[in-house]
């Protein structure tokens, strides 16, 4: 098996560090490469106070160079639903292996890839997905394709099984 670079976009603040951790050890342990992309530079810090060091700046990312990109969501993640250079970089990866926890789903309902897909997140995001195209299922989590989506946090095993499974 090959090894995969999966990128992970992280919001500057406000994201579950044990959701990150998790999506990190499970894909190392399969031998992938994971990568941390954010808006902001230097480090990103957790709701809990931990710190995550960034390897390149959303802007500068080449999203030629990775198998699959991954959008945490948390409350840090709301600065990327007007973020034009965020949209855009999620439409530039729609052909990719892509996933999306809870309210980062928006951000790929405002970019336009969820036109006639699967999707969940958490309950009180149902109309932002709807409005982007996407069927709510309101699921834990949801494998449609290669979209991957999990309604919240506590789903990060389950949902990097399901990324893995789809890049391998």
């Amino acid at each position: 098996m090959a090894s995969k670079k999966i990128l992970v976009v992280l919001p500057p603040r406000d994201f579950d560090i044990n959701e990150y951790l998790t999506l990190k050890h499970m894909c190392e342990e399969r031998g992938h490469k994971v990568s941390v992309a954010s808006i902001a530079s230097g480090t990103v810090e957790s709701s809990e106070g931990v710190s995550v060091p960034v390897d390149a700046r959303l802007h500068q990312v080449k999203s030629y160079q990775y198998d699959a990109v991954v959008f945490l969501g948390g409350e840090g993640a709301r600065i990327y639903f007007d973020d034009p250079q965020a949209r855009k970089f999620a439409s530039d990866v729609k052909y990719k292996t892509i996933g999306a926890t809870g309210n980062a789903a928006v951000l790929l309902a405002l970019a336009g890839l969820l036109d006639k897909k699967k999707v969940t997140a958490p309950p009180e995001y149902a109309e932002w997905v709807v409005r982007g195209g996407a069927s709510y299922t309101g699921r834990p989590l949801e494998i449609d394709e290669k979209l991957i989506t999990a309604q919240y946090s506590t789903l990060a095993e389950s949902f990097t099984n399901a990324l893995i499974e789809a890049i391998e």
